[in-house]
């Protein structure tokens, strides 16, 4: 127990609250377990464990055990969807409790990182990044029009020119240009047709997005370069957890007798 919930608890026992408890509603004790619960949750999102704040906690909490007790006495707790509803609440609870017990019980170990490190190579090796640059406009015809104005001109910058002037991605500012993307960084139709792009290259026609009307060039490609092990540890740990978690979630599923 830390200091401030020491020093709240004997506050609570010399104002006649049972021990262990924080108030009493209604002769109901409302127990410092669930004060520290909700202090540990608001540590988690910054929120600092002060005088103040517990004061203020103790008194959502008793304001929701006074609500909780009311909605009882009106027997809104026995209503089948209500108990549907605090079903699925304690499922899902239990659920997030059993995996971060499994989580706990089970961290993830180097062999499993070099196993999600292989993967990773695997999908990634022998792919190519491109470099492209983009105008985005609304209207399909005026993507036509550009696209027809920058094959009619020797002038190398006239692509920047249009994209700062008319296009509506966030790359305008840049001119169009846009960083190095692997395929699947990209929207598949654009994708596809910068793969089959010679540097230099318009699209012959404008690619439909959800942003509008592409007119997209191809500055250059290169192999793409994966980076090393340590670079990337802590997504492959991430992914390492989660399929550890999926595999314990899917073997408890095939132990688990279910009627449908």
């Amino acid at each position: 127990m830390t200091v401030l919930g020491g020093l709240a608890t004997s506050v609570a026992l010399a104002q006649g609250v049972p021990e262990g408890s924080f108030a009493v509603v209604n002769g109901e004790p409302v127990s410092n377990d669930l004060l520290e619960v909700n202090v540990q949750a608001n540590a988690e999102r910054g929120q600092p464990d002060t005088l103040e704040v517990r004061a203020l906690l103790a008194q959502e909490l008793i304001g929701q055990a006074v609500l909780a007790q009311q909605a009882k006495a009106l027997r809104l707790d026995q209503d089948p969807q209500a108990l549907a509803r605090l079903e699925q609440i304690q499922q899902s609870f239990l659920a997030n409790l059993l995996l971060e017990h499994f989580v706990r019980n089970n961290p993830v170990t180097e062999q499993q990182i070099r196993q999600q490190y292989d993967l990773f190579l695997k999908e990634m090796t022998g792919l190519d990044q491109y470099k492209i640059s983009i105008i985005t406009v609304p209207d399909q015809s005026r993507a036509r029009e550009i696209i027809a104005q920058l094959q009619g001109s020797e002038d190398k910058g006239l692509f920047a020119a249009i994209a700062k002037a008319e296009s509506v991605d966030p790359s305008r500012e840049a001119g169009g240009e846009l960083d190095w993307l692997l395929p699947q960084q990209m929207v598949p139709v654009v994708g596809n047709v910068v793969a089959n792009l010679v540097a230099g290259r318009l699209s012959a026609v404008p690619i439909q997005t959800r942003s509008g009307w592409n007119v997209v060039r191809l500055d250059d490609r290169r192999a793409y370069v994966p980076p090393t092990m340590s670079q990337i540890e802590p997504q492959l740990r991430r992914a390492a957890a989660q399929q550890s978690q999926a595999d314990y979630v899917r073997s408890l599923r095939e132990k688990a007798v279910i009627v449908q």
